[in-house]
């Protein structure tokens, strides 16, 4: 018996071949790994160089979440105010304008170039209460054309409306004296507390 299974075993070593007749390959059993399911970002708009009245990309951004959306969830709420650029005390004054902002009808978005839970602890710090997207890649500064040639972000504002169309924009700084008028004047708003032409 000993001798028989000897035998086998060399010729199975030396042929390359079962002596069952069994010669196929070996079964394999496939390895079963663990499902992660990983949130997926939808695919991004082509870059194009924007300009007023033409429509804006509709980027995606991560909620706190951990959803994906993007810029039309904003827009069927209203006109929108992307800031792109602004440094901390820069967005503690579009906080100080939230409301004025909000009584016009427009939502004030801040964009910031880190990562998601470092944009929410500076939303957290500062006490702002506007939304804040966070864009450590510029993937969304990119499709605004607001980043530079060193791909560092340029202070920029855009208005987009509900069509999201592109309505206004600045590119190189942030208003000094607030958003309030050119967004008014953007989205031909006439401000509440403007002065009424008198009656002939």
């Amino acid at each position: 018996m000993k001798l028989t299974s000897a035998v086998a075993l060399l010729i199975l070593l030396f042929t390359g071949t079962d002596p069952s007749g069994n010669n196929g390959p070996p079964a394999h059993r496939p390895i079963s790994e663990p499902s992660v399911t990983l949130p997926l970002r939808p695919p991004e708009p082509p870059q194009a160089q924007i300009g007023v009245g033409e429509p804006a990309p509709d980027f995606s951004y991560q909620t706190q979440d951990g959803s994906w959306k993007n810029l039309h969830d904003l827009t069927v709420q209203g006109p929108v105010l992307l800031v792109f650029g602004a440094e901390d005390a820069q967005l503690k004054a579009l906080e100080a304008e939230r409301n004025a902002l909000l009584d016009l009808g427009v939502l004030p978005v801040g964009v910031l170039d880190v990562r998601p839970k470092t944009a929410w602890s500076i939303a957290r710090k500062l006490g702002l209460h506007y939304t804040v997207l966070a864009d450590p890649r510029h993937v969304i500064g990119i499709q605004f054309n607001s980043i530079d040639a060193t791909q560092n972000t340029v202070a920029a504002w855009f208005v987009v409306d509900r069509e999201r169309r592109v309505r206004g924009l600045w590119r190189g700084s942030l208003p000094d004296d607030g958003y309030r008028e050119p967004v008014a004047r953007s989205l031909g708003i006439a401000l509440p507390d403007a002065a009424r032409p008198a009656s002939h």
